[in-house]
């Protein structure tokens, strides 16, 4: 309805993939904010906006675009890009491997990511998750929105790792829509950005609950929509990325400006289009802003932020992520300082991590050089702003020289080489088609220990079992300790915990069996803990060990049996007893 006629299938995919994925984040919002968010809800939520959008027109349009897309498909993997093409979809394949058998274990999933997840399933509403995580709080959750329609029509928690991957499919048909609007025939242009499925950091990440690649893919489908013909389809497009894209992450803004701007530019005599886009991305997108600037004089608080003579306060500085897996003084260095010792580093077979401080983007990133000659002299320079547009707003942020920040980069990358390429001689285009598939390919094979940096690699675990599996991949440690506590919670009982733990997301059951509970900070020992103990149905509570909630517990043997001490955190968990 919004792009009728005859116009590229590829747009109309953009556009469809974009208002999925804001009708997902839209349906949770609704039902959370109503008490009902549930998995029955949810698939008739989505089943009632399917039936309400649905046309007979449309229906043969479908059939039509469907014959095209196989047609497509087929083109993709028939010709020299066709390694390409399948370097990223075994990449897919084992991030879906990895997201089955493997528990969630990524540190930030655990940490701000999921909880907000597993909270509004539990209780059935969209709140300000009760927790001493500040990010959990107070950061943009678009993504997690999703994450949470994902999970609502899950059986169980174990896909819930893979709730990037649509996200993930809308960000290499926008890659493919960057690349045929500069010239690249359709074959190609698919297989050729299907390998940004398969640069290193992107496979591993899809199988963790990060916000990485949806952030990335976001940018994609913004840029798409700013730099095409300026129309109403477009226009709609435009607001539903920029308020996903804003969103998605606090980093997200300065982008988000970059791209907003480029649409006021362009839109000409459709300024008032243009200016209702912006507006309406913000009203999707800003709320966590808005909180932040009321409550905190801060919009992206927890985070604090100097810019000349403007400070804005926050507990956590920029410069504490940049210490973390880095070289000594690679805090102070310059943003350019930073991005060149990260880009002149190179990491070897099983170096690779979803959350790697330092590295290029695997061994396609070394064909920079000629994406950048290809582009500034080939044929298709004139065409090239879009992809230059997108490299930029992948590197607008202080920490560029943090792989999974810049995601977008390597798709980018990717387009520039087959755009650049395109009107070359058949052989030389074909060395570069085949060159990038098996850079891909060998990217993609160094980096498959990242799955499980602790254990075998991700194929082999067929046949292991949960504690194996999870020692293989844990990044917090002692699994056979954390999954008996929580084997221990039966329906309706509950896993409490106090400040002390880093990852409260680790607690919940993944069968959804059992609650998740703070402790309030207020409530700290005597009859006002064994009262909220006991009204909560606590069944193990995780509690800082040197505080009093600890040495409570201890003094009473007969109702509470210490378990363990964190290794990661400072930690200690009870097991309650009962009568």
């Amino acid at each position: 309805m919004l792009l009728p006629g005859p116009g590229p299938l590829r747009e109309r995919l953009c556009l469809g993939l974009t208002i999925a994925l804001a009708a997902a984040f839209a349906l949770v919002e609704l039902l959370g904010a109503l008490g009902w968010l549930t998995g029955p809800a949810g698939l008739v939520g989505c089943l009632g906006f399917a039936a309400a959008v649905t046309r007979r027109a449309g229906l043969g349009a479908v059939r039509r675009d469907a014959a095209e897309l196989g047609r497509v498909a087929v083109a993709a993997l028939r010709g020299p890009w066709a390694l390409a093409a399948a370097a990223g979809i075994v990449a897919v394949g084992l991030a879906s491997l990895a997201a089955l058998w493997l528990e969630s274990w990524g540190w930030d999933a655990l940490a701000y990511h999921l909880p907000p997840v597993h909270d509004a399933l539990q209780t059935g509403r969209v709140r300000e998750v009760p927790t001493h995580v500040a990010y959990a709080r107070a950061y943009p959750q678009a993504v997690e929105r999703v994450f949470t329609l994902w999970r609502l029509l899950l059986p169980d928690e174990r896909l819930v790792d893979l709730g990037q991957l649509p996200f993930a499919l809308a960000g290499a048909v926008g890659l493919a829509t960057l690349a045929r609007r500069a010239g690249v025939r359709a074959g190609r242009a698919a297989g050729l950005t299907l390998a940004w499925w398969a640069t290193p950091v992107v496979m591993l990440q899809l199988a963790h609950a990060y916000v990485d690649v949806a952030h990335a893919a976001l940018a994609v489908l913004a840029v798409v929509f700013v730099t095409g013909p300026v129309d109403r389809g477009r226009l709609v497009g435009a607001a539903l990325a920029l308020g996903l894209l804003l969103g998605s992450k606090p980093s997200a803004p300065l982008p988000f400006a970059l791209l907003a701007a480029t649409l006021a530019i362009r839109s000409g005599r459709q300024w008032p289009g243009a200016l209702a886009a912006v507006a309406a991305a913000l009203v999707l997108g800003g709320e966590s802003y808005a909180r932040g600037w009321l409550v905190h004089g801060n919009p992206v608080w927890p985070v604090a932020l100097q810019a000349g003579p403007i400070a804005l306060p926050g507990p956590v500085t920029a410069s504490m992520f940049f210490v973390i897996q880095t070289p000594p003084g690679f805090a102070e260095l310059a943003w350019w300082d930073r991005l060149a010792v990260s880009w002149s580093t190179l990491p070897g077979p099983g170096a690779y991590g979803y959350d790697m401080r330092l590295g290029l983007h695997g061994p396609v990133h070394l064909l920079l050089p000629l994406a950048i000659v290809s582009l500034a002299f080939g044929t298709c320079r004139r065409r090239s702003l879009p992809i230059a547009l997108l490299g930029v707003v992948s590197l607008a942020t202080p920490a560029a020289f943090w792989p999974r920040f810049t995601l977008a980069l390597p798709g980018a990358l990717l387009v520039a080489l087959a755009a650049g390429s395109e009107d070359w001689s058949r052989r030389w285009r074909s060395l570069v088609d085949v060159s990038i598939g098996a850079l891909a390919l060998a990217g993609m094979v160094m980096a498959a220990p990242g799955f499980t940096p602790e254990g075998p690699p991700i194929w082999a675990l067929g046949d292991a079992t949960l504690l194996q599996r999870a020692e293989s991949a844990t990044a917090i440690g002692q699994a056979r300790a954390w999954l008996a506590a929580r084997e221990a919670i039966g329906v309706g009982e509950c896993f409490a915990y106090d400040e002390s733990v880093e990852v409260p997301g680790l607690l919940w059951r993944p069968d959804g069996r059992g609650r998740v509970a703070y402790v309030p900070p207020e409530v700290v020992d005597g009859p006002g803990l064994a009262d909220w103990l006991a009204a909560e149905r606590v069944r193990a509570i995780a509690v800082y060990r040197q505080g009093p909630r600890a040495a409570w517990l201890r003094g009473q043997p007969e109702r509470f049996t210490r378990l363990f001490s964190c290794r990661t955190a400072t930690c200690e968990v009870f097991a309650v007893r009962t009568r």
